[in-house]
C-alpha cells in the first residue's frame, strides 16, 4: 500500500508499508528424487549419488518468515528541472526457522538522499 501527497507546489511526499508472508513445509526422500541417469544407467553424480548418504536429508526449508517494511520520503523542486529527493526505511524481518544462512531474524534502517535533474 502506498500513498502520495501533494503538501505544496514544490514539495511531494510519500510512503509506503509493505507486508511479506511465507510458510511452506516440504519432505524429500531418496526414493522420490527425478534421476539423472546417463544412457548406460550411471549416474553423473557418481559415488556421492547413493541412498545412504542423500536419504539422511529429509527437508531443505521448512520456510515460514513475515517481513514489514515502512517507508516515507519526498522531493522538493527546487527549479522546473533539478529537485532533491530523501527517503527512510525501517524494515522487520521475523523467521520462525533457520534458514539456509542462519537465524535471519532482525531489523534494518537504511534511507537515501539525492539531487536530480530533468532533462
Amino acid at each position: 500500500m502506498s500513498a502520495d501527497y501533494q503538501a505544496t507546489e514544490q514539495l511531494k511526499l510519500d510512503a509506503s508499508i509493505v507486508y511479506n508472508y511465507a510458510d511452506y513445509s516440504w519432505g524429500w526422500d531418496f526414493e522420490d528424487r527425478i534421476t539423472m541417469l546417463k544412457p548406460d544407467g550411471v549416474s553423473p553424480l557418481g559415488a556421492y549419488n547413493t541412498w545412504e548418504q542423500n536419504d539422511q536429508i529429509d527437508s531443505y526449508s521448512d520456510l515460514s518468515y513475515e517481513q514489514y517494511q515502512l517507508t516515507v520520503g519526498g522531493t522538493y523542486q527546487l527549479t522546473d528541472a533539478l529537485y532533491t529527493t530523501a527517503s527512510f526505511t525501517y524494515d522487520i524481518f521475523e523467521s520462525d526457522e533457520e534458514y539456509v544462512y542462519g537465524d535471519e531474524d532482525g531489523k534494518a534502517y537504511y534511507s537515501y538522499v539525492g539531487v536530480g535533474y530533468r532533462f
